[in-house]
C-alpha cells in the first residue's frame, strides 16, 4: 500500500495553503502593531491615574494636617479653605467635614504661583487666619459699615489694571468689595521668608510707585464680593479671594475675627 503523500509532495505546503498561512501572519503581526501601542498608552494612562490618585490623596492629607494645626490653636467651629485648583471655597468644621461650598474667583496671574509680591497678581498660598470684618449690614455708624462703605465708593480704573473680566478695556467701577470684607493675615512668616530669599536673589521687580526701591511684599489680601460675576470661577482679581455676594453675605454666619483660613494650590 502507498504511503499517503506528503503536504505538496515535497514537504512543502501547496501555494494555497502557504498563501493563506501567511497572511493570517500577516493579520497577526498587524494586529499586535496595533495592539502594542494601545496597550503602552493604556498602561501609561494607568500609571498617570495611579500618580494622580497618590497625589490627590497627599494633598487631601496635607490639607486636613493644616485644618487641624489650625483648629488646634483657634477655637471656633469652623475653618475655611480655598483650592484654587478647584476655584471652590469650603467652609470646615472641627470634623473636618464640608458644611458649605461655594465658586470663587482669585489672582489673574496665569502661572497660578503664590504671592510674592506688591503687583504680581497672584493670590497667596499658606495658612492664615481673618483679621478684619467688614460688612455693608452693619449699623450705619459702625466703622465696619463706614469703612466698607468708603471702599466700595472708590472708582477701579481700567487704564490702573482694575477691569471687568474679559473686557479689558471696561473699568471695574465702584462696590468692588460688595457686601462683605474678610481680610486675611497676608503675609504670615512663610511669605516673609520666600520673599527675602527672593529680595536676596534679586527676584523682586521694582516698585511701580517707587522705582528706586524693590516691590513691596503686598498687603489687604481678603475673601470679599464683587461687581463682576462673570469673573467667579476664573482668574479674575488682582490677588484677593472674590465670591458671588449672595454666596459671601452666607459665609458670614460661619466666620469670626482669628477663622482659620487654608488657600492651597490644589
Amino acid at each position: 500500500m502507498a504511503s499517503p503523500p506528503s503536504e505538496g509532495g515535497d514537504g512543502r505546503r501547496p501555494e494555497g495553503v502557504n498563501a493563506a498561512l501567511d497572511g493570517i501572519e500577516m493579520n497577526k503581526q498587524s494586529h499586535e502593531n496595533v495592539l502594542k501601542p494601545r496597550l503602552n498608552v493604556a498602561r501609561s494612562l494607568v500609571l498617570a491615574l495611579g500618580l494622580m490618585v497618590a497625589f490627590s490623596t497627599s494633598c487631601v492629607a496635607d490639607v486636613k494636617s493644616e485644618l487641624r494645626k489650625a483648629f488646634a490653636k483657634h477655637p471656633g467651629p469652623y475653618a475655611i479653605h480655598v483650592s484654587k485648583g478647584e476655584f471652590t471655597l469650603r467652609v470646615i468644621n472641627r470634623k473636618l467635614e464640608t458644611v458649605a461650598s461655594y465658586r470663587v474667583g482669585y489672582g489673574r496671574n496665569g502661572d497660578r504661583r503664590p504671592k510674592l509680591y506688591e503687583g504680581d497678581l497672584r493670590t497667596p498660598e499658606g495658612t492664615y487666619e481673618v483679621t478684619e470684618i467688614l460688612s455693608m449690614d452693619a449699623g450705619k455708624n459702625t466703622e465696619s459699615y463706614r469703612k466698607l462703605k468708603m471702599m466700595n465708593e472708590t472708582h477701579f480704573y481700567a487704564k490702573d489694571g482694575h477691569f471687568k473680566f474679559g473686557r479689558p478695556k471696561e473699568d471695574l467701577g465702584t462696590d468692588v468689595y460688595g457686601p462683605r470684607f474678610f481680610r486675611i493675615s497676608y503675609p504670615n512668616a512663610a511669605d516673609e521668608r520666600r520673599y527675602a530669599a527672593a529680595l536676596k536673589k534679586g527676584s523682586i521687580p521694582r516698585s511701580a510707585e517707587d522705582p528706586d526701591e524693590p516691590a513691596g511684599i503686598g498687603f489687604g489680601i481678603a475673601i470679599h464680593g464683587n461687581n463682576d460675576a462673570p469673573g467667579v470661577g476664573q482668574l479674575s482679581s488682582s490677588g484677593c479671594v472674590r465670591m458671588r455676594n449672595n454666596d459671601v453675605v452666607e459665609l458670614d454666619r460661619f466666620v469670626r475675627l482669628g477663622t482659620p483660613v487654608v488657600i492651597t494650590a490644589n
